[in-house]
C-alpha cells in the first residue's frame, strides 16, 4: 500500500498511489462520479501512472451512460478508513 509520510504534491496518479489518497473518477457526459483507491486503477491500466490529475483523460468506460467517454480524475486528499 501506499506510505504513511509521504512529502511531496500530488501531481499525478502514482503520486495519489504512492500517498495512500483516495480518487474520484468523474464522466464527463453523465457528471457521475466514482471514488476508489488509485491502485484499482493503475492495476487495469498500468499507462495510467503518469497522468496528470485534474485533466481530462480519453479512452474510459461508463457504466452508466453506457458509452466511451472521458473522465476527470481529482485526488480527495483522504485516506482509506478516515472519516474526514
Amino acid at each position: 500500500m501506499g506510505r504513511r509520510n509521504f512529502h511531496g504534491t500530488v501531481e499525478t496518479l502514482a503520486d495519489a498511489c504512492e500517498a495512500d489518497y483516495l480518487i474520484v473518477v468523474k464522466c464527463e457526459r453523465c457528471e457521475t462520479r466514482k471514488q476508489m483507491h488509485p491502485y484499482k486503477l493503475l492495476a487495469g491500466h498500468n499507462r495510467l501512472a503518469t497522468a496528470k490529475l485534474d485533466t481530462e483523460l480519453p479512452g474510459f468506460f461508463c457504466i452508466t451512460c453506457r458509452s466511451h467517454v472521458s473522465v476527470t480524475i481529482t485526488c480527495t486528499h483522504s485516506r482509506p478508513g478516515t472519516l474526514a
